[in-house]
């Protein structure tokens, strides 16, 4: 059996294809890591796609925030790709990847709202942060209402949304089509 010469870490592994994977709950430790992934390939080739694989069942919307507007300053196409349940403000980043680019597995859910964690030790620190939070929320939603081309329906953040139904809404703009064996 070869030995593979490329690094061991699979999401490093990736990076090799113009991949990035955030497959985490994200905070702003993960935000940190898929922005400067990101960056890192857009700097090595500026003409070249990068595809961002999302798998994370929810987190921060400050750290959402911080990866959409990497993602929208890149200076490349992002495709995105969503995979397995996204909830809380996770679904943004999906629809805010290039248009024509955004995709979805078959069996992707998602659960768009922009509800995050409030944290704080001082009764005073939660309300600055929740009233700081609100105003991601507010941000979030008219994004991704000029993302999909319309505000999302008010039942849309009170249930799973299926792949199809994402694709209704306009969060993403197909489903990935599974592999064939013609497929090389």
């Amino acid at each position: 059996m070869p030995v593979l010469s490329t690094p061991s870490d699979p999401a490093d592994r990736l990076l090799g294809e113009r991949i990035v994977l955030l497959a985490r709950e994200l905070d702003d430790d993960v935000a940190a890591e898929t922005c400067a992934r990101l960056l890192l390939l857009a700097a090595e080739d500026a003409r070249r796609d990068i595809t961002l694989h999302v798998l994370a069942p929810g987190g921060s919307p400050v750290a959402a925030m911080a990866v959409h507007d990497t993602i929208r300053t890149l200076g490349v196409d992002v495709a995105t790709v969503a995979v397995g349940s996204l909830a809380g403000p996770v679904p943004f980043l999906v629809a805010s990847g290039t248009p024509g680019k955004r995709l979805a597995r078959a069996h992707a859910a998602f659960l768009p709202t922009a509800d995050g964690p409030v944290r704080g030790s001082h009764p005073g620190d939660v309300r600055v942060r929740a009233d700081h939070l609100a105003g991601r929320r507010r941000e979030i939603e008219s994004l991704t209402a000029a993302y999909c081309g319309a505000p999302l329906p008010d039942d849309a953040r009170d249930r799973w949304l299926s792949a199809a139904e994402a694709v209704t809404f306009g969060i993403v703009d197909g489903l990935s089509e599974p592999r064939t064996e013609t497929d090389s």
